[in-house]
This record gives structure tokens, sequence and C-alpha cells, in this order.
């Protein structure tokens, strides 16, 4: 296999991965088909699901209330959430020509030892093949279940099975205490139901359980004694439908996609491993002996126990944006983050001290075995040998095959489509069924111990042949050790593309937000408040185009000032003390504009990469002209139209504030084609003309260096020409030509005067 890829090219054109390479915000996150609640379980189910094998599953899901938490009694414990986010980026790296997830360091994948302790399952016994669709099933089925509790819905079905919202009639909590023998078998048979259609074998099917699993709930729910229950190798069928929802599920692209199979094994496997997504539930403290206790020591703790009886706190980076970040987490993530061996016995002695199910362990000969896994129609294999390092052996270089292969018509086996018998299906499936009996003879070799050495030579080979990251890398950072508290990478994601990603979000929020501010307020912001949002907006574009611009993120943030990680603890926050800042020295003294002693600061290692920054330089706006001049409040003459400004001049008089004054000189430069150029000067000088009283004396130093100014600025203009023509008659076109509009239009929504009303001139004091 050296030297070879380890993808298909058809498979890999339609992958998941490949989509994403190529648009990263092509995808969304996929879906989970499981149930909308917890059942509570009887007491009188607890020795029938102990003969089934299914007690310590059941327990993962149940509806209870934790005795103690912290300082609280009897707090409620929310119902487990599957976090579609980090389900769908293991999916991005599920390979199902290999049938294991590919991280940049190395292949990993759930396998049957994860089952049985995270999980609990009996892996002896008969593997689930093809399932038997029964006869008359929803006949028999309304009688079962008619007048089994008082107010009870009518029975509730389609051809797929019976309606989920119909069975939730017989949960525990609907029934009046004490409950009849025959309310509990009742009741028992509908929990088996939902347990196994919408939580070890999910399926798309939201509204309705399968068919097919009527005869096992009715096996388990009517047994007498433990001879009554077939033995069921039910974790292998839990890892057969979790490895074909990840085959299933890696190839489609289309919204609301679903994740089939047992999405809250694969969950569970993710937290034990990785420290993406994972919630902080105090695993310190170690799980009560009292909490969980059975003499057959059957109904004891799992590893996944703690992951659901426990309070789960996430950190707040897991809150926006999720699938984006884990996709990107999952690329920077270090191996030495990762935990290789999660069961180790002091891992279990530091969990729980009183001890945990024997299901556990019991039935470890079948954890490196060759034989194909089955549920129902589907047939998957394990890759054990490539993926040595999870059970501390030796990884080769070039792992060997497996010594039957299985054909690749066998493994697109499904229902869709099809309504063939489970007899039909057995004379497909028969030989691998058949294969599960010897299971523990047929297993990989597992005798020598890991060699890093021996490692990273496979690595060599791997990354060669496979694609090991999804978004282009980061510099990751030295990580420490993995830790049950790890609850996100350690590494940072500064300069990368999910930061240039985040802090374009945040630019777009806060332009839309000051977009509105200004719609809806004043037409002009105070001069400080732009300068301030527009020092803020270059500050942040700066960001953006460091993050896409730098291949390691040590280009734009140093290392030794990265802030510290957030705590989950709710802390009281630390009052913060004001400081005064000094006045900066002259610029010739220590520490001054032109002092040569500098001392180099993270800006400026920005600069050495991405040059200079830019300083926005502010123009000096010019005073008014006084009243009588061109532009003034008492501004009278024939050639001047009256304008918004005139209109609040003539209400406050001069320019009251910087409001003012910046709309008049925007005025200004709008109306430059109306009363710009010789035309302005022109009704300045006639104005003092028949304004006499305006005189030389009148004149202030200011005002005269002001109105020198606006002349030699208006004369620039080309001014408008004169009108030439009065309102006549064309022959030629048979249409009336009317005279040249001279004054500026109506822009503002109202109609100013021709000729505004006389009024007194200001006099100076």
């Amino acid at each position: 296999m050296a030297g070879r890829s380890l993808l298909n090219r058809d498979i890999e054109r339609a992958h998941r991965a490949a989509k994403l390479e190529a648009s990263p915000n092509s995808l969304s996150p996929m879906v989970t088909r499981g149930g909308n609640q917890n059942w509570q379980i009887h007491p009188g189910w607890v020795q029938r699901l102990k003969w089934a094998g299914l007690l310590p599953f059941a327990r993962l899901v149940e509806a209870t209330r934790s005795e103690v938490i912290g300082e609280r009694v009897g707090t409620p414990i929310k119902r487990l959430q599957q976090d579609n986010s980090l389900l769908t980026s293991l999916v991005d790296r599920w390979k199902p020509e290999t049938h294991t997830f590919h991280f940049r360091w190395g292949e990993m994948a759930p396998t049957l030892q994860d089952v049985s302790f995270l999980l609990g399952l009996p892996l002896a016994g008969q593997p689930i093949g093809p399932l038997a669709e029964p006869m008359l099933w929803d006949e028999e089925m309304h009688a079962r279940f008619q007048g089994t509790r008082p107010g009870q819905t009518d029975f509730l079905c389609e051809d797929h099975g019976p309606k989920c919202d119909w069975l939730l009639n017989f949960e525990v909590s609907q029934f009046t205490p004490p409950m009849s023998e025959a309310q509990i078998t009742r009741s028992l048979e509908a929990y088996i139901l939902w347990l196994l259609g919408k939580v070890m074998f999910t399926e798309n099917h939201q509204t309705t359980i399968s068919r097919r699993f009527i005869p096992i709930a009715l096996e388990i729910a009517e047994a007498q004694t433990a001879d009554d229950i077939i033995q069921r190798s039910w974790g292998s069928a839990v890892l057969a439908a979790t490895y074909r929802g990840l085959c299933n599920a890696c190839t489609l692209v289309s919204p609301k996609s679903g994740l089939l199979g047992c999405p809250l094994f694969l969950q569970l496997w993710s937290w034990e491993r990785f420290p993406i997504g994972r919630p902080d539930i105090d695993a310190d403290r170690p799980f009560g002996a009292n909490e969980l206790d059975d003499p057959d020591h059957i109904d004891m703790p799992t590893f996944g126990i703690l992951w659901t009886r426990r309070e789960r706190r996430f950190a707040r980076d897991q809150v926006k944006n999720c699938y984006p970040a884990f996709t990107e987490q999952f690329d920077v993530l270090d191996d030495r983050a990762v935990i290789w061996e999660p069961y180790m016995a002091a891992a279990v002695h530091a969990r729980y001290p009183g001890g945990i199910s024997n299901l556990c362990y019991r039935d470890c000969a079948y954890w490196m075995t060759q034989s194909k896994i089955i549920f129902d129609v589907s047939v998957e294999v394990m890759a054990q040998q490539m993926i040595m390092r999870q059970f501390g052996s030796q990884q080769l270089v070039d792992p060997p095959p497996p010594i039957a292969p299985l054909p690749a018509y066998v493994h697109k086996y499904n229902r869709k489509g099809t309504n063939h018998s489970s007899t039909w299906w057995l004379q497909r499936v028969g030989s691998y069924v058949a294969e599960w009996d010897g299971a523990t003879t047929h297993v990989w070799p597992n005798d020598e111990q890991f060699d890093p050495q021996e490692f990273d030579a496979y690595l060599q080979r791997y990354t060669a042949a496979t694609r090991v990251r999804l978004i282009p890398p980061t510099d990751p950072a030295e990580a420490p050790h993995a830790s049950m508290h790890d609850m996100y990478p350690t590494q940072s994601t500064a300069g990368s593309r999910q930061h240039a990603g985040q802090m374009t979000s945040y630019l777009q929020d806060e332009v839309t937000r000051y977009t509105r501010q200004v719609s809806s307020g004043l037409l002009l912001q105070p001069r400080n408040q732009q300068v301030s949002w527009l020092r803020r907006l270059e500050d942040k574009l700066r960001g953006i185009y460091s993050a896409i611009t730098c291949s390691r993120s040590s280009d734009v943030v140093q290392r030794h000032l990265l802030p510290p990680r957030p705590s989950t603890q709710q802390q009281r926050r630390p009052l913060l003390t004001p400081t005064a800042t000094p006045r900066p020295p002259p610029p010739d003294r220590a520490g001054g504009s032109s002092w040569q002693h500098h001392t180099p600061s993270v800006d400026d290692f920005q600069y050495q990469h991405h040059g200079s920054r830019p300083r926005l330089t502010p123009t000096v706006t010019p005073r008014p002209p006084p009243p009588d001049h061109a532009g003034g409040s008492s501004w009278q003459q024939q050639q001047h139209t009256p304008s918004v400004d005139d209109y609040q001049y003539q209400q406050h008089g001069m320019f009251g504030d910087y409001q003012q004054q910046a709309a008049f000189d925007e005025w200004q430069l709008q109306q430059a084609s109306f009363m710009g150029g010789a035309g302005y000067t022109q009704g300045y000088t006639q104005h003092t003309a028949f304004n006499p009283s305006w005189g030389a004396s009148h004149q202030d130093p200011e005002h005269m260096e002001y109105y020198n100014t606006q002349q030699n600025y208006v004369g620039m203009q080309t001014p408008p020409p004169e009108p030439t023509q009065e309102t006549q008659y064309d022959p030629e076109s048979g249409s009336w030509i009317p005279a040249r509009i001279t004054r500026a239009p109506d822009r503002f929504g109202w109609t100013p005067r021709v000729t505004p009303p006389p009024r007194n001139p200001r006099r100076r004091p």
C-alpha cells in the first residue's frame, strides 16, 4: 500500500471534504433524528432490560434527577443535546475507503472497545441480521394496547410503523401509580420501540418507528425468564449502524442532510478523546457508589454515564459559528491534545472508585476481531490494523489488508426502494452472519507495544496518501498534555481564515449598526464620533488584511501576548481602577515624536510585515461669512436662491455649532453649479452697494480673511451661463421653450420663498 493513495477518486469527488475545501461556506451542519425527550425507567423494567443486555445503555438516556450536584439537591439534568456542528466536523473527515477518520495526526475510528466502555452493550450473542417484517402488525398492536391507560389517544400508525406521538401515551409519568403488571408490560414495549428507533438505530422517518423492531420489543417486554430473550450482539449492531450512517453522510451536501445510526455514541466517543466541543463535567469528582449499584455488577456506571448524568458547562467560544470553528480546530489540533487510550486502569479507578459495569470488560475478546459487523442488511468492515495506537499497540508503516475484503456491492446494500423479505436478504448476507460465530478466533494481533519511531514512519506514508487538512494551515503553538478539562484547543487561530471570517462578520455588524444610527438620527454625526468610528474601522480592516495575507499567526500577534484561556467558572469580575493618562512629552525630549531611542512593540512587529499605518488627516473648516455677506443669513439679493440653510439661519442667526457649519459647507459644494463663480462674487458686490451700512469699519480681519478665502475658492469654479432667452415659441419644433432655470432645485422636500422677507441687518455691539 506504500506510495498508493488511500482515497477513491469517485468517492472523493462527491465527498463533503472536497466541497468544503473548494468553498468553505457552501455547507451547513447536518441534522440528527433523535427523540425530543427522555423516558423514565420503571423499576418493573429493570430485570428484563438486564436480561436483554440493554440496561447500562438505557441509563445513559434516562430521565432522572441527580442526587447531588455541588450544593444543589435534586437538580434536574437537561436532556443531552446532540451537537450537530461537532458531529458534522467528524463526518467531513470520515473515509468510506478505510472506515477511519483522517486527521493530521493519523487515522482514528470508534471500535468495539469504545462501544463496551461508553455504552455498556454486549458484544457476544447473535448478530442482528436481516429484520423480519411482521404481518398484520398494526391490528395486533392496536389490540394489545387498547385500554392500557384511561384517556389514551386512538392508535396512530403509518405503513412504516407506529407514530412516536402515540407511543408517548405510555410513558411512566402518564400512568397513575401503582401500575398493574399489564401496564408495566405495555409501557416497556413502547419504551423499547422508542429506545431502538430514536436512540440506537435512528432513521430519516422522524415521526414513526420502524415496524421491524416490534417483534424484538414484544419479546423483551413479555419475557418471564432470561431464557425467553435471545442474546443479541447489540454492540456490534450499533457500531455497524454508525459506520453505515457515516459512509452515507460524508457524501451528502444538501441542506438539512441527516446523520443516521447512533449519533449519541459518536458524540460520546469524540468527547472522550478530543478537546473540541467538550463540556466541563467536573471529572475530578468521582461517580458516587450510591448512584448506581447492582449485586450482579450489570447495572453499574459506564464511561458514558458521566457525560449524561453530570451538569454540563460549555465554553462561550462554542456558542457562535460552531461548525466553521470546529472545522479549523480539528485542523490545528496537535496529537498531544488527543487522548489515545482513555480507558486505562488509572482513569477507571479515579472516575469510578466503586467499579464499573461488567459489560465493559466481559466481551474484550471481540475487540480485535476481523469478522464483519452487521445490522439488518448493512454489512461493515472494521480496520483495527490502521488504528493500533488506540489500543496501545505498534502501528505498522504499511498496515496489512483484511484477509477477506468486503465487496463493494455488498457494502451498498440498503432498504431503499426494495420490499424483499428477510429470507431473501439472509441469502445475500448469510455468510457474514455465520462468520460472527468465530469472531473471537480470527483477530488482529496486538502483542507489540507502541513504538513512536515506527509511528512517525507511518505518518510520512499516511500524510502523502490522503487529505489531512480541510482549510489552509496555521502555525500551532506548543500544546500541553491532554486533559479531561480541555474544552477547546489551546492553539491560537489568529491569522487564519477562520479568524478573518469572524472579524469580517463583526465588521459587517458594526457598519450595519452605524448606518442605522445615521439613517434614524441626525444628518451628520459630530466630528469626533466620525473620526473615532473610522479609526476603529481602519484597525479592523488592517486585522482582516493581516489574517488573509499571513501564513503564520506569529506574523500578526506575538505568542507571549496572547490572552489567557477563558474560564467557565462563575467568578466575580474585578473592578477596574481608572488611571490618569499623562500628556505626551515634547518632540525633542525622551519619549517624544523625534526621539530616536524607540522601543519596538506589537504594532511595530505588524508594520514590518504589512507597512506603516495610514493616518486620517483632519481638514480645517473655515468660519461662516458675516450675515450681510454672500451666503450670510441676511443676504437679500435676487441672485441668491434661498435654501434649507437660509431657513436655519433665519431661525438661529449665525452658525451655532459644528453641524450647521458642516451642513453649510456641504450644501455650498452641492450648489456650486447654481451659485458659484462670478455670479457669487457679483452678488456680494451688489449687496454691499445696496447696503452701505455694512462698510469696512464693520469688517474685522477674521471676516475679511474668510471672505477672501471663499472668493478665491469660488472663483476657481466654472460659473453657470446666464439666461439667454425668455419663454418663447419655437416654430420649428412647434412647442414653447421655457426660460432657463436659475434657482436651485427643491432637494429637501419644501418650496422656498422667491424673495426672503426683509430683515434688519445684525448690528455688532
